[in-house]
This record gives structure tokens, sequence and C-alpha cells, in this order.
């Protein structure tokens, strides 16, 4: 209800600013026929601005909403790659362990020990 009420009124003050245009417009000696001849030309002109106002504000709340959610992909493709750094870094580790286990539990340590008592 509140915006049918801004569009009015944003359409009232239209109708005033033509108004008052062509008001001086007359004022200015320029003949009442001519002027009548303007009107549908100026309410055009006057529509054409009002759409490519809409326009914009289209464009910038989709420029917003896009960027919003370019970002929120963008995190989530970080913290997608954070997790599979993570599990990388796990199963490095991993490896790592049971290399060193193996390490001390292989024939060759096991005949090292035999051979070569401490």
């Amino acid at each position: 209800m509140g915006n049918a009420l801004n569009t009015l009124s944003s359409a009232t003050k239209e109708d005033t600013k033509l108004y008052n245009c062509i008001k001086e417009l007359y004022e200015q000696g320029v003949p009442f026929d001519e002027l009548k001849a303007l009107i549908p030309d100026m309410k055009r002109t006057r529509e054409q601005l009002r759409i490519k106002r809409m326009l914009e504000n289209n464009n910038e709340l989709l420029v917003s909403m896009l960027s919003k959610e370019m970002s929120f992909l963008l995190d989530a493709k970080e913290r997608q790659q954070e997790e599979q750094f993570k599990k990388l870094d796990q199963l490095i580790r991993q490896q790592q362990s049971f290399r060193k286990e193996s390490a001390k539990t292989s024939p060759a340590t096991r005949l090292k020990r035999l051979l070569l008592p401490t």
C-alpha cells in the first residue's frame, strides 16, 4: 500500500511539473494550440524517463543480488577447498605414521637387533 501511495504521489508530482512547464511556456508566449500538440510528446518522454529509472533501479538490485550470490558461492568454494586440504594433510600424516611404524618393525630392523645387540 505504501509503495502504491509513493507511486501515486510521484505521478502527481510529475503531473504538477508537467503543468508548470506548460504554464511557463504559455506565459512566454507559446500558443496554446502548439502546447496542446507537445503534451503527448512530453507525457511520452516522462514515461520513458520513468521506465529508465525503474530499469536502473532493477539493475542496481540485480547487481547487488548477484554480488551477494557470488560472494556466497566463493565462500562455499573456499570452505570446500579448505576441507579438501585438511583431508589431504590428514592422509599425508597418516601415511607418514604408517611408514614410521613399518620402519620400526621391518625385517631389516629385526635383523639388526638380532645381530647388533645394544
